[in-house]
């Protein structure tokens, strides 16, 4: 999956390319907002999407020094 990752002041922002789902990473919080429908999806494609985009979202973060498991 390929994604955008906006970058600001205390925070990282990754938005999946499918245009269903947002991780916002900032001050030790982590923040998943769904796009599109909700938190009710009619198919378990948007599952697939949240999936993917975590797995990339760490890796990006983990590179940028991101304390990805909180502790």
């Amino acid at each position: 999956m390929t994604m955008q990752v906006i970058t600001s002041l205390g925070k990282v922002t990754y938005v999946a390319s499918t245009g269903d789902w947002r991780i916002v990473v900032a001050d030790g919080t982590f923040e998943i907002l769904p796009q599109v429908g909700g938190w009710e999806y009619s198919s378990g494609t948007n599952l697939d999407n949240l999936a993917a985009l975590i797995v990339d979202a760490k890796t990006d973060a983990v590179a940028r020094g991101i304390n990805w498991s909180g502790n």
